[in-house]
């Protein structure tokens, strides 16, 4: 009998690392149909493809069979060709007779993948949102009738409305189109009235090759404000000389400062009068714009100041807003008024109940009460119009194409396009385009908003939407990859023959929680999935934005869209705010996962990636998992978003999944905590072996997520037989007990008392091994229960994201001397009542001791309190890592020495 080949041994991570890197980077290059709508927080659909292959594949496929490099740096494999007749003859390697289900299909990729390579799919997805882009996603359309409809209706609105968005160029008096208005918020100062219009920055556009960067003068009197830089992209230096006009010249008084050449004003075009949700008036009244609004009760008000268009030439150019520019919104709005009535916009309030809403508190604070408050009449206008047209194709007939699927597709690229076209939407002065209302998973009210012209061409227009809709809706009838050649430094695109995304091989999508599926038992024979991430974002409250819209026209048809906002009392995460804590996601998720157990075949698979920076989700994940019978067969570490993600680049956040795999496998024999270690300890030095040898260029922070994924599978089979001192052993300990066992195996064991406290010995082990990135310490840190937000809220790591080090015992003295200020003397006897942060830790003591020492103060006070035989091995330890013997002089220091 064929040995079984475990589905994680056929991946080839290195390879899928760098897969995943390029795709989420350019998403919608090497993915388009991942850009048919926005969601949140995509894994790579590489990823998927690959684990995909894995377990469809018989026993004798191998990362090599999946994918290879070749020596002239091209590739070969399934991966690139699932039909390949040379590693695939026949199609005999490939079970495509298979059912995957997704209990948490989000945005559709696992779905997507497996239904690309021949399986029949099941999704359950709670928010409509996301089971809406997983539908078109795989919906099939008739190419041809839905590209002549678009542009039909573009075409005629543009006929209708284009007027609106029309401007004057100075230079020659003809008429252009507009393509973006920048705005600006004004307010009124709360100590002296002063009308002030709010400028972070005075900066229009940056300087680039093909076209000039611009500034904005800050002189009001000024008769042309606009500042074209030819030449240069910053500031002037200090002494330089401009002329203004014939006669006048002004001296630059300091670096960076620039003039304007048309009143001679000079300014720092990075200095505004705003920022941080402050902003200050002529007079030198600073105030808060929150502050401000709620005062007077209002919303923003914003002015627009100028606009980009495209003169006769084809040149982009920035423009002062004129009187002829504010006729045409005047005009527009009049519009509006006429025909609001009968268009399909949102009337939604927001949520104010911020216990369960608390993405849109920014919102409130702001005096945002609906959701139309945050669209301009004009952009109300344009986006009903569209809607509504598209609404309309639903009463034609089309030969070889539905009305209503036409009609959706369109009604899916406007929605798409509504991304960035709101109050919400900032100006990129280095592309000169809208942003993304979702730069970061959050709402963010602007102060100086951009309102794009959504009939022009560019990033945020709806032609650009449809582009998406349309690109998406080809790759899923001629898929394709692209890897690059690490050689020529070349893109390789690879058509994939045979294979194909259609909704033929859709089983089922339900819009409901899984935590009660329809399906029969033991029905399905793959679950691949991406679970929610304990308390990370709260989708719903996001979803709303796009939400509102698409109710709007869908729900007539769709029951999913019938309630007035994105259905949020079953979204399993953790939020404390609306009494969802740790119990209600652990017990959530284990509902799922029981359902899970319940269809899955008795030999089928279940793989899930899992990402998130907050290592106390990772236990919690476990416990449901193992909760619901699941055996936790192995964990594997992969790349997951691009490293300069805002949501990664910013701020220290894990740039890696984790995949774990599970099965129905269960052992009922009783064993301790005890035996496991014994049985684990040299088993686990075998499988390091065969991990390295298995995986080239391995890092020992990776090796340990791997052991720690096969340490859980003995913990996951006997469980809950598994026992410490005649008790359960939980996950927790389970998972102290595992991570010490790998701390020896992997030579980084810090062998102290098990009394030291967790952040102290984990300390202690980061300092053994030296400065590491951060992705490495928080693999590191997995098991404790821990993340380097834990070490950082102590003062036990500084540097940069690609350097983390350890904090010294002088560097950390008076966050010590703070907690030792509220406790008295530090004792942790006396700390009872107080915050976990301000909890004495023993690395606390043992480097104040060091501290005390090594400044000649006397130690004698502190010694007779703390000292004790597991501080002393703690200190030992220290001094053995650092060389510095003074941490284990001051412990060796008797009282009658003082």
């Amino acid at each position: 009998m064929t040995e079984k080949t475990e589905t994680w041994d056929k991946l080839p991570l290195n390879l899928m690392d760098e897969l995943a890197e390029k795709e989420t980077y350019r998403r919608d290059v090497y993915r388009p149909i991942y850009s048919i709508h926005k969601w949140w927080a995509r894994r790579p659909g590489s990823t998927f493809r690959c684990l995909g292959i894995a377990a469809m594949t018989d026993n004798t496929i191998t990362k090599n069979d999946i994918l290879t490099r070749r020596s002239s740096g091209s590739h070969d494999g399934l991966y690139i060709d699932s039909y390949d007749p040379q590693i695939n003859p026949n199609d005999e390697h490939i079970d495509r007779d298979v059912t995957v289900l997704d209990p948490f299909a989000g945005g559709g990729t696992s779905l997507v993948e497996s239904n690309r390579l021949g399986a029949d799919v099941i999704g359950y997805e709670l928010n409509p949102v996301a089971w809406w882009t997983e539908k078109k996603s795989m919906d099939d359309v008739n190419l041809d009738v839905l590209e002549r409809e678009f542009d039909r209706i573009l075409e005629e609105t543009r006929e209708e409305l284009g007027d609106y968005y029309t401007t004057i160029d100075p230079e020659t008096g003809e008429e252009c189109e507009a393509l973006y208005y920048l705005q600006a918020q004004r307010i009124p100062c709360l100590t002296c009235d002063e009308e002030v219009q709010l400028f972070p920055r005075y900066q229009l556009a940056k300087t680039k090759k093909t076209r000039p960067g611009a500034l904005y003068c800050p002189n009001q009197n000024c008769n042309d404000r606009i500042i074209e830089l030819e030449n240069r992209s910053k500031g002037l230096e200090e002494g330089t000389e401009v002329s203004i006009g014939d006669r006048e010249t002004v001296t630059i008084s300091e670096d960076g400062n620039d003039v304007c050449p048309n009143c001679g004003h000079e300014f720092d075009p990075n200095d505004g009068n705003a920022g941080y949700g402050k902003y200050t008036c002529s007079n030198g009244h600073k105030h808060d714009i929150k502050e401000t609004l709620q005062r007077l009760d209002e919303k923003p008000s914003f002015e627009r100041f100028a606009l980009q268009y495209e003169n006769p030439q084809g040149d982009k150019k920035i423009k002062e807003f004129e009187e002829d520019d504010s006729q045409r919104v005047s005009e527009a709005r009049d519009k509006f008024e006429t025909i609001e009535e009968s268009l399909p916009i949102p009337n939604q309030k927001i949520p104010q109940n911020l216990e369960e809403h608390r993405s849109t508190e920014a919102l409130l604070l702001y005096n945002y009460k609906q959701f139309t408050d945050l669209f301009s009449d004009r952009q109300l206008l344009t986006l009903g119009t569209l809607m509504s047209k598209a609404l309309d194709v639903c009463e034609m007939e089309f030969e070889n194409a539905d009305a209503e699927n036409i009609s959706e597709f369109i009604i899916t690229s406007i929605s798409g396009a509504i991304e960035r076209n709101s109050n919400l939407t900032k100006w990129d002065t280095t592309g000169q385009r809208a942003n993304s209302v979702f730069t970061r998973h959050a709402y963010i009210p602007r102060v100086q908003p951009v309102e794009p012209n959504p009939l022009a061409e560019h990033l945020a227009s709806v032609s650009n939407a449809f582009g998406k809709v349309k690109r998406a809706k080809e790759y899923c009838n001629r898929p394709f990859e692209k890897i690059k050649n690490p050689q020529t430094g070349e893109v390789e695109q690879f058509y994939v023959g045979d294979e194909s995304i259609s909704e033929k091989r859709v089983a089922s999508l339900n819009c409901a929680t899984s935590e009660q599926m329809v399906e029969n038992d033991e029905s399905v024979d793959y679950i691949i999935t991406d679970p929610p991430y304990y308390d990370n974002v709260q989708y719903s409250s996001l979803s709303d934005y796009f939400y509102v819209w698409l109710s709007e026209c869908l729900r007539e048809k769709y029951d999913e869209f019938r309630p007035d906002l994105v259905p949020k009392a079953r979204e399993i995460v953790a939020n404390k705010s609306s009494n969802k804590g740790e119990q209600f996601f652990i017990e959530s998720l284990a509902n799922v996962f029981s359902e899970c157990h319940r269809v899955l075949k008795p030999d089928g698979e279940m793989v899930f990636t899992y990402h998130h920076n907050e290592n106390e989700a990772w236990s919690v994940i476990l416990e449901a998992l193992i909760n619901s019978g699941f055996t936790i067969t192995g964990a594997y570490p992969v790349q997951s978003e691009m490293p300069n993600n805002p949501h990664i680049s910013d701020l220290d956040n894990a740039e890696y999944d984790i995949l774990v795999y599970a099965n129905k496998e269960q052992a009922d024999e009783e064993i301790t905590l005890t035996e496991l270690r014994q049985n684990l300890f040299f088993e686990l030095q075998d499988m390091a072996a065969e991990e390295r040898e298995r995986h080239e260029d391995l890092s020992k922070a990776d090796l340990g997520v791997i052991l720690r994924g096969k340490c859980m599978y003995y913990y996951s089979r006997h469980y809950p037989n598994v026992y410490s001192e005649g008790e359960q052993a939980g996950i927790d300990e389970a998972l102290n007990t595992v991570d010490s066992i790998i701390e020896q195996v992997l030579e980084g064991s810090v062998n102290l008392p098990a009394s030291i406290d967790s952040l102290s010995e984990a300390y202690a082990a980061f300092v053994q091994r030296g400065p590491e990135g951060f992705d490495d310490l928080n693999k590191q840190l997995l098991a404790k229960n821990l993340n380097v937000s834990d070490l950082a809220d102590e003062k036990l790591v500084k540097g940069p994201r690609d350097r983390k080090e350890p904090v010294s015992a002088d560097e950390r003295v008076h966050h010590i001397e703070r907690k030792l200020s509220k406790s008295g003397d530090g004792s942790q006897q006396t700390l009872g009542g107080e915050e976990v942060d301000d909890i004495l830790l023993d690395i606390d003591k043992v480097q104040y001791l060091y501290h005390l020492y090594v400044t000649d103060q006397n130690t004698s006070e502190y010694l007779s309190e703390w000292k004790s035989d597991d501080l002393e091995e703690l200190a030992e330890f220290l001094a053995d890592a650092t060389g510095d013997d003074r941490y284990e002089s001051v412990m060796e220091m008797s009282l009658s020495q003082f």
